[in-house]
């Protein structure tokens, strides 16, 4: 434990900090769902189109990786905003990019901004769930258990954890209606008004995840009725679950990025292949740079930035899955993949790992070293503990699961586990 000079306000800042998390956490929570302001696949020679004779049972580490990425910047995205709400004097959920003018806030706002790491696991389980729903025997009541079983006991487990903390930190249990909407994921529809429970606030997506496990498989086969590809009937679902809504006054535009990944899914091998083959690395991790740090710093709104991360979340999908290249390279890094098999347990735990991080703030920090080093030093710290905590519950509540090895055909090199979607 470090060293910090006697300070007798430490306990009441303790306290607040807490106390301001949780407020920063229940604000950004309630912005979320509407915010306007491998290893190296040796070469063939020959790469059979037709799946699932074709596939290996070999997971693909790129699309793992992808998922770490994904929580990655989720956990940026919480820890940075926490510190700049205590420590720099606003809340970067109200002041924008340019209310912020020191270098050192500035870099902390464009981490805050990394909203998009959602976004990628909403695009990485509507690729997946597409694969699942297009393959051969498919079953609609055996998916549906499947996805409860899979979402529910990391989701419950978190939840416990979540509602038993609470009051040893000041905050009350949520009442009777809150408690019952929140496990059913309703606290990612705005309009109900239902508070998130505290530490678990990024449950919301799971309302999105939930709402397309149940519809997509549905718009296949209505789809099939009317004659109509499978492409087009998912294009055209898309756009009305996104926006027909909007009639009704509800923000529901998310759902652009799970049916985008659902497009993906359904390519053919050599229809992905091309377009991976289309965009080189360089390319694809320019077009992400700009589009983020322009909705950063505000020349984007949201509206626009969900379709221009649709389709580069869709062109980083395509070069996942088709593992060649060095980005595909660079996302199957083994620390990486790791952080994405556990990512769903940290989705939902690292902001109670974060709790923990501020309330013992000041018996961790280091003044001598600067605000900076800080950040850093404890950042590491936070994302250690949140790893810990995370690996333990995917053991406790996930491992079950993985252990009934469903392959899903993702290349006619690489397969996945149908566990490891829905991890947002």
């Amino acid at each position: 434990m470090a060293a910090v000079p006697e300070d007798p306000f430490r306990k009441t800042r303790s306290s607040q900090m807490t106390a301001e998390w949780s407020r920063f956490a229940s604000e950004a929570a309630a912005r979320s769902p509407s915010r306007h302001s491998r290893p190296t696949r040796s070469r063939t020679t020959s790469r059979q189109p037709s799946y699932p004779s074709s596939f290996t049972t070999e997971r693909n580490r790129s699309l793992d990786g992808l998922r770490g990425v994904a929580v990655l910047l989720t956990f940026l995205v919480h820890y940075a905003g926490t510190y700049m709400a205590t420590f720099r004097g606003g809340n970067p959920n109200v002041i924008a990019w340019a209310g912020w003018r020191q270098p050192f806030d500035e870099v902390l706002y464009w981490l805050f901004h990394s909203h998009h790491g959602v976004y990628l696991f909403f695009l990485l389980s509507g690729f997946l769930i597409a694969r699942i729903a297009s393959s051969e025997g498919f079953s609609y009541a055996r998916f549906v258990r499947n996805r409860i079983i899979r979402i529910y006991p990391a989701f419950l487990l978190a939840l416990a954890l979540c509602l038993a903390t609470g009051p040893l930190l000041g905050i009350p249990l949520p009442s009777l209606r809150d408690f019952v909407f929140n496990l059913l994921f309703l606290n990612g529809v705005p309009a109900l008004g239902v508070q998130g429970i505290v530490f678990n606030n990024v449950s919301w997506s799971l309302f999105y995840e939930m709402v397309f496990y149940l519809s997509f498989p549905l718009v296949l086969t209505i789809g099939r009725r009317l004659a109509l590809p499978a492409i087009a009937a998912t294009v055209l679902a898309g756009v009305v679950f996104a926006y027909g809504p909007g009639l009704a006054g509800m923000y529901f535009e998310f759902f652009v990025f799970l049916f985008a990944g659902a497009i993906v899914g359904l390519l053919s091998p050599s229809g992905l292949r091309t377009v991976a083959a289309s965009f080189p690395d360089a390319v694809v991790l320019l077009l992400y740079c700009i589009a983020t740090s322009m909705m950063t710093t505000g020349y984007l709104n949201t509206a626009q930035f969900v379709w221009l991360f649709a389709g580069l979340g869709a062109l980083l999908l395509c070069k996942a899955v088709d593992g060649d290249g060095g980005l595909a390279r660079a996302l199957a890094w083994r620390p990486l993949a790791a952080l994405g098999r556990i990512s769903y347990s940290f989705y939902l735990l690292h902001s109670a790992a974060l709790v923990a991080l501020f309330a013992l703030w000041w018996h961790l920090a280091i003044p001598a070293l600067g605000d900076v080093v800080n950040v850093v030093y404890l950042g590491i710290i936070g994302f250690a503990g949140a790893v810990g905590v995370s690996s333990a519950s995917f053991q406790l509540v996930e491992q079950f699961y993985f252990r009934q090895r469903q392959v899903v055909p993702v290349s006619t090199a690489f397969s996945v586990d149908a566990s490891a979607e829905g991890a947002a």
